[in-house]
């Protein structure tokens, strides 16, 4: 019996020093490129179960995201329908040429092909049957490459490491994107304008303001990004646009870097808008310069050229103000084309401001004397209070908007009263031209 025993003891060390060998030995390199194939495989073809079962343990809130992504059917029908399209264009090639082979230890190099998917849908117009056909019709494709870091465990086999799933967030970016149907929202491009800019530029401005016009709602979620002077400073939320205008502000709420005495840093700012799945409606820019010689309490003091005049800033605590480009057809600041509809003069205001009366009055050519002005006979008067939009900005709002628009030049007086027109808080000027906004495009 102890015979048998010592037998049987030195089988089971044997057997137990093979094993041993056979995980501190030099690796197979063909066992590394079969895994590899598996792996690749199974992220082809988004099977998250066989991904984790091929993957070093990670943590279970991880394991549930990559569950969730990967499972079409948690996708809306038509969404789901362009996903899988997509999916089913990612082939890969293992790079055994990058090999890396350490202590039971390993990297490889796996080039994923997909349709490059942006490209396809950058034109398309419709639903998922116009997705799909656009992918089925493009020849543009991306090569996104994963480096797999590898284990080869006590029972001889190889797992990916947890760090992996990280990197195929890239590849399964088309998952995270939300398709945008309906109409071709570059369609319903109007035009866009700088809010209160000077011939498109800012001096000592406390926030600029891009705002992107539609012809119709488009009623999709759009972002903006902001550039100063080459590098990338400010990306937004997700966002609709407010019925057919879209905002895109950079200031203090922006985390804008400010001077000492809380103007923007001067430079060259660019602001690109996009619609959710990154396609690019408009990009403008504008340059932002800073005069140390004028001081925050100088507002009551409009800057060189401006077209208006502060006589009596006592009424509010002014943030901006200018005139406003409602219809695209302002081509330097108060100079509006003949298809204007609307004239424009617009406060905003950093506290509540009082109700303010104003009007306006047309005077034929370019020369405006204001001691010519008749204020009995204006051509439009109203009593204005402030209006505060969704995103909490408060304006008043002093708009003309008559059946026509005669060329010369228009002047709209702002006031404490009917009574006050003589000794006004503002004057503002501005003119219409006998060109309409088609030829300056």
């Amino acid at each position: 019996m102890n015979r048998f025993k010592k037998v049987i003891s030195s089988l089971l060390i044997l057997s137990m020093l093979f094993a041993f060998a056979s995980c501190t030995g030099k690796s197979d390199p063909q066992e590394i490129t079969t895994f590899a194939d598996t792996y690749a495989k199974c992220v082809s073809f988004l099977d998250a179960d066989r991904i984790l079962e091929n993957t070093l343990p990670v943590d279970a809130d991880i394991a549930t995201t990559l569950k969730n992504k990967v499972t079409l059917e948690n996708y809306e029908y038509e969404q789901a329908a362009i996903k899988s399209e997509i999916a089913k264009t990612i082939k890969y090639k293992v790079i055994t040429d990058t090999m890396v082979i350490g202590n039971n230890k390993a990297t490889v190099q796996i080039d994923f092909d997909i349709v490059n998917y942006k490209a396809a849908f950058k034109e398309v117009v419709g639903y998922n049957e116009a997705y799909i056909q656009a992918l089925k019709d493009t020849t543009e494709h991306q090569t996104i490459t994963i480096n797999v870091n590898l284990e080869k465990q006590q029972d001889g086999r190889w797992l990916a490491t947890a760090d992996t799933i990280d990197k195929l967030s890239e590849l399964y970016a088309f998952l995270d994107t939300v398709f945008t149907f309906g109409p071709n929202t570059l369609d319903l491009v109007k035009a866009t304008s700088w809010l209160f800019s000077l011939n498109r530029e800012y001096k000592n401005a406390r926030e600029i303001e891009l705002d992107l016009w539609f012809t119709d709602d488009p009623e999709v979620n759009m972002y903006y990004m902001v550039n100063k002077d080459g590098t990338n400073v400010y990306k937004s939320q997700l966002m609709k646009s407010d019925d057919i205008i879209y905002r895109a502000t950079y200031g203090r709420f922006q985390d804008a870097a400010f001077t000492e005495d809380g103007y923007i840093k001067p430079g060259k700012y660019t602001i690109s808008i996009y619609r959710e799945d990154d396609l690019l409606l408009a990009e403008q820019e504008t340059t932002v310069t800073y005069d140390d010689s004028i001081k925050p309490d100088d507002i009551t003091e409009a800057p060189k050229g401006a077209t208006y005049s502060i006589k009596d800033a006592s009424f509010a605590s002014i943030k901006s103000l200018g005139w406003w480009d409602y219809d695209g057809t302002m081509v330097a600041d108060g100079k509006y084309c003949s298809n204007t509809h609307t004239l424009a003069f617009s406060i905003e205001l950093m506290s509540s401001s009082e109700d303010l009366y104003y009007t306006v009055y047309y005077i034929p050519g370019d020369k405006v004397d204001m001691k010519k002005i008749d204020y009995s006979k204006p051509v439009f008067e109203k009593t204005i209070d402030e209006f505060v939009y969704l995103d909490g900005t408060a304006f008043l709002n002093f708009d003309y908007e008559p059946e026509t628009l005669e060329v010369g030049s228009y002047v709209i007086v702002i006031a404490k009263d009917k009574s006050s027109l003589q000794t006004p808080y503002i004057q503002a000027f501005c003119k219409v031209i006998s060109q309409s906004s088609e030829e300056f495009l």
